[in-house]
């Protein structure tokens, strides 16, 4: 049912109502985010699971047939349709094409990192605090077990 479901979904966002989203996601480097992603996400699979370290090429090589632009962006036009409007796709053009949207593509990585590290920086403020309220829990379900 799902799989019928995004079919017709796909049917109804083909042709030339997908242009407009091809264009946007052209705008915001989609393609090369997905390739990023693809590749990011071998790394992470072998974090998770060190003893696929030996194997990483081979991981490698799935993800590179699978993960791909045109596997994938007709799925992320249905996606891109079902959160915004005809109108509001063009206006995301409009913004993109302008010099602040190019900047903001530019720099958004950056926003992105630099978020991460205030994150990471402010749980390892609190990380003390983490750890108490963990053991704490943990000796409540203790002693609930206990009784």
């Amino acid at each position: 049912m799902k799989k019928l479901l995004a079919t017709a979904a796909l049917v109804l966002c083909s042709g030339a109502q997908a242009e407009p989203v091809y264009e946007l996601m052209d705008l915001i480097g989609s393609k090369d985010q997905l390739n990023q992603m693809s590749g990011q996400m071998v790394n992470m699979m072998v974090q998770a699971n060190p003893a696929l370290a030996p194997y990483q090429d081979v991981i490698g090589q799935w993800s590179e047939k699978y993960f791909t632009w045109d596997a994938m962006k007709d799925d992320m036009v249905v996606i891109y349709k079902k959160y915004f409007t005809d109108a509001e796709i063009e206006k995301l053009i409009e913004f993109y094409s302008s010099p602040v949207g190019k900047k903001a593509i530019e720099v958004m990585p950056q926003l992105f990192q630099e978020g991460s590290q205030v994150g990471m920086r402010i749980a390892q403020e609190h990380q003390a605090e983490l750890m108490q309220m963990l053991e704490d829990a943990k000796a409540e379900n203790e002693a609930e077990a206990a009784e």
